[in-house]
Parts: structure tokens; C-alpha cells; sequence
């Protein structure tokens, strides 16, 4: 692989409850939100900023894959400017207001809202990671995986045997509330291997298991694909949305 590019493996599913995926994922100039059952692999230059990202519209509201759709084209059309945090900060504020404005002109849509959780590759290496919701951004390292996100919702305790246990509550989302102003967590650092996903994965899936799936898979799109599967045995009781992303 050439130092100027970057491959990225991603996938998105409805799960094995949900009627419908409203989930989205950004991969450069790219937007996908119809499921798909196997990953997409796409190699992209790195001669200016790429975003990759997860949208989760927030289940349980109506008009959720609109929220996460349109702030999903909104990032993908936006990812070559953003090229500092406080761009990134001040566009995610902006995105709020268009969900909210959305909503107030559609009564319909009332409460309509997602999470976004992604990053800003850049060429320089100094990578922006944000997010907004319980969706999450991970690092990988020889260690393992690392979380820079910060979750938007309450701390929950792992259940007996170690698995991940649901909050099923955030305290923050781009729309779905009436008022207030959102806080988004954006970072700066680097790193060569990052993933991102929703919580339809990491809500089944201890991050244990995750790391152990990426080290022993042969190649990412079989990290990917066992990662979902990983999902779908814990019952996939939510859309699930993976990217996988290599400098």
C-alpha cells in the first residue's frame, strides 16, 4: 500500500430484529444505508482530509434513517474542508439545528434524531475522531483496541458472564430533543488502524472479543464480516454498522 492512501473495509445491516436499517455509513464522498451482506473494501488517496464515519438513527423515534441519511450526505459532502476540530465541532453543531429544523417543519417527524460517531483522516497523520451519541470510534494498537469516543450515555456494569450490557439511554444525539445545546466530543491524534461502529455491534459484542476477532482474522474484510457475524449470533437486536479503516 502506497503511504498516500487509505483502505477502507465497511459494512452495514438491518440486523436479525429490525424491520428496517436506519443506520448510515460515510466512507469519503460515499454514503451507504441499504443493508449489505457482505463488506465493501474502497482504497482512497490521501491527498486531502477523508472522513469515515456511522450514523445510527435513534430507534424507537420516527424518521430515524432520515436524520442519520442526511447527516451522513451532509459529512460526506463537507469531509474535504474539514481540516481542523473546530470545523469539525462548529459542523456537527450545524447538523443538530438542520435536524431540529427538519423535525419543526414536519410534524410527523417529531423527536426524529441519530448519533454520529467517525473520523477526519488527514494526510499529515494528525487524525480528528468525533462523535455525538453512543456510537464509538476505537484505535487499534499492538495492545489492543482503544476508545477515543466518549460515550453519551450512562455507565453501565458488564453482566455476570462479561458481556456488554445496553444502557438504552443517550443523553445526547444530533436532533430528537426539544432544546438545548449539543456538546460534541472531537479529538486529535494519530493512529494507522481505527474503527468505528454503532452500538448495534459493541452492545453485543465485548470489545475483548473484538480484538480478538481482528487479530486473528486474515484480512480486514474477514475481520468485518466475523464481526457482524459476532452480532447476529448475540441475536442482532439492533442495526449494525462496522468500518474499518487502514492508513
Amino acid at each position: 500500500m502506497n503511504a498516500g492512501e487509505i483502505t477502507v473495509t465497511s459494512l452495514t445491516h438491518r440486523g436479525a430484529v429490525r424491520a428496517a436499517n436506519e443506520d448510515a455509513i460515510i466512507v469519503g464522498p460515499a454514503v451507504a444505508c441499504a443493508s449489505m451482506t457482505s463488506p465493501a473494501i474502497c482504497t482512497l488517496p490521501m491527498d486531502g482530509p477523508v472522513v469515515v464515519a456511522v450514523a445510527d438513527g435513534i430507534g424507537g423515534q420516527v424518521a430515524g434513517e432520515i436524520a442519520s441519511e442526511h447527516v451522513a450526505r451532509r459529512l460526506a459532502e463537507t469531509g474535504g474542508r474539514l481540516t481542523t476540530p473546530e470545523r469539525v465541532r462548529e459542523l456537527l453543531r450545524v447538523l443538530d439545528l438542520e435536524v431540529q429544523d427538519h423535525a419543526g417543519q414536519h410534524p410527523e417527524f417529531s423527536g426524529m434524531g441519530t448519533t454520529i460517531a467517525g473520523l477526519v483522516l488527514t494526510p499529515e497523520g494528525e487524525h480528528v475522531w468525533f462523535n455525538v451519541g453512543d456510537s464509538r470510534v476505537y484505535r487499534r494498537e499492538r495492545a489492543g483496541l482503544v476508545q477515543v469516543s466518549v460515550d453519551d450515555s450512562p455507565p453501565v456494569p458488564p453482566s455476570p458472564d462479561g458481556r456488554p450490557v445496553a444502557s438504552n439511554f443517550i443523553t445526547q444525539s444530533l436532533g430528537g430533543r426539544s432544546s438545548g445545546e449539543i456538546t460534541p466530543h472531537v479529538g486529535q491524534e494519530p493512529g494507522t488502524v481505527w474503527l468505528v461502529c454503532t452500538d448495534g455491534l459493541t452492545d453485543l459484542v465485548g470489545e475483548g472479543d473484538m480484538e480478538r476477532t481482528l487479530a486473528e482474522a486474515g484480512s480486514d474484510e474477514a475481520a468485518v464480516y466475523a464481526l457482524w457475524q459476532a452480532a447476529m449470533a448475540a441475536g442482532g437486536k439492533d442495526n449494525i454498522s462496522i468500518v474499518l479503516a487502514r492508513m
